[in-house]
């Protein structure tokens, strides 16, 4: 086990705790009722009047009977605490206990380095005592984990990916005062289990059409992990932002068999993709960016990659990376936590979207100018509401219908649907 300690304080601040104070502001009223030396007038009834308070550490009962038209004034000399009975209610962020599980390791560049630091950001400014596993890549390898941190009283526990979803719906009802914070899971099961479902159409729509606008030869790959819902949507409307800029596009696809750390699994299908004329891949995230733009190094290909920005972590990719879709996962946990403090966590649910400020596009550096401008054009629509991405789904299951059925007619060459597309220049 590996357990990052607490930090005493505020160390440090970045530019991203903009966001994470509008977050939390207010978090400070569970823990102080009313500032000492501060004079309160209240009109009353005749009543007698009893309060529980909790002063210098210590539970004190005031008792006082007043007449009809008596005025009570009171001052308070010490800091007042109320007591909160709520589960999570009223507990201050530093004396959380946090635990967070990866599949993988955040040495990933990707799905877990994001994560991880948005996590260690978090404890580093609130202080709550933060623990962190990695390499659990199912659900099977996590629970032992997830139960004994959970017999050890930690509050939140954060479940980094939809590999989780059933272990989560498992093991929540036996532990109702732990939080399970499962990301990119969308199956509503016990109340403490709260589902973040995450969009990657947005961002993999935006890429296509920087895609469709560089290739030379209308040959373009895409590489991806396990083909769960989220991820083939981002595939999917991927294939919809390069056919809106190019219709002559044709698409090479594969999927590493619910396998994200396959790194030379993906290394060899962009290779093959290459190979067979593709001169653009799209990687879908976690190992398989690693694979992907390894081989997009050696061979000279453009290529993408999600969650974290690797147009800023990686400068020796500069000439082959289009784009990273990136996801603020500060946002994300922020909402969690806040949720838990204040003790309205119960069937939390979160979808992470442009429009949120969790997602967004980081365009390569190396894109030309007039693809760059389209494609921060189309980001701002999407963000704005003007485009949106859906899929048809199958009323009876609740599944995307070409996620279930891709064979179809109408599934091909994407399962896409966009609402509006502004006219493109001549």
């Amino acid at each position: 086990m590996n357990t990052i300690g607490k930090v005493d304080g505020v160390t440090k601040l970045s530019a991203v705790l903009i966001v994470l104070v509008i977050i939390f502001a207010g978090l400070a009223a569970w823990g102080l009722s009313r500032p000492a030396g501060i004079t309160t007038t209240t009109a009353t009834v005749v009543s007698t009047v009893t309060e529980t308070k909790t002063v210098g550490g210590e539970t004190v009962t005031v008792t006082q009977t007043v007449g009809e038209g008596a005025t009570v004034t009171q001052t308070v000399t010490e800091t007042v605490t109320q007591t909160l009975t709520a589960p999570g209610a009223g507990a201050q962020v530093s004396q959380l206990k946090v635990l967070i599980i990866l599949p993988i390791s955040e040495e990933d560049l990707s799905w877990n380095y994001a994560a991880y630091e948005a996590i260690t950001k978090l404890q580093e400014v609130y202080g709550f005592e933060l623990a962190v596993e990695r390499n659990l890549f199912d659900g099977t390898a996590a629970e032992p984990f997830a139960v004994d941190y959970a017999k050890r009283g930690y509050n939140i526990i954060i479940l980094q990916g939809i590999q989780y979803m059933d272990m989560a719906c498992k093991i929540a009802p036996d532990y109702p005062d732990t939080l399970f914070v499962c990301i990119d899971c969308f199956k509503p099961c016990a109340p403490n289990v709260y589902n973040i479902w995450m969009t990657l159409e947005e961002g993999g729509f935006v890429l296509g059409v920087i895609a469709g606008k560089l290739t030379e030869t209308n040959k373009i790959g895409l590489v991806g992990g396990g083909r769960v819902p989220s991820i083939w949507a981002g595939h999917e409307a991927f294939k919809a932002g390069a056919l809106y800029v190019n219709p002559d596009v044709e698409f090479l696809e594969a999927y590493m068999a619910l396998s994200w750390a396959d790194v030379a699994g993906a290394k060899k299908a962009a290779e093959s993709h290459f190979a067979a004329g593709a001169d653009v891949v799209f990687s879908s995230g976690d190992g398989i960016d690693v694979g992907v733009t390894e081989a997009a190094k050696e061979k000279g290909f453009w290529t993408s990659s999600v969650y974290a920005d690797l147009t800023k972590l990686r400068p020796d990719l500069a000439d082959v990376l289009m784009g990273s879709i990136t996801f603020d996962w500060e946002i994300v946990y922020s909402a969690a936590i806040r949720d838990y403090i204040y003790g309205t966590w119960e069937y939390g649910f979160l979808t992470a979207t442009m429009a949120s400020g969790i997602v967004k596009v980081s365009i390569g550096p190396k894109v030309p100018e007039d693809v760059r401008k389209l494609a921060e054009d189309i980001q701002s629509k999407i963000m704005f509401g003007a485009i949106k991405i859906y899929f048809d789904v199958n009323p009876e299951t609740g599944n995307y219908i070409c996620f279930e059925s891709p064979e179809l007619p109408e599934c091909s060459p994407t399962a896409a649907k966009v609402s509006f597309l502004p006219p493109l220049a001549a």
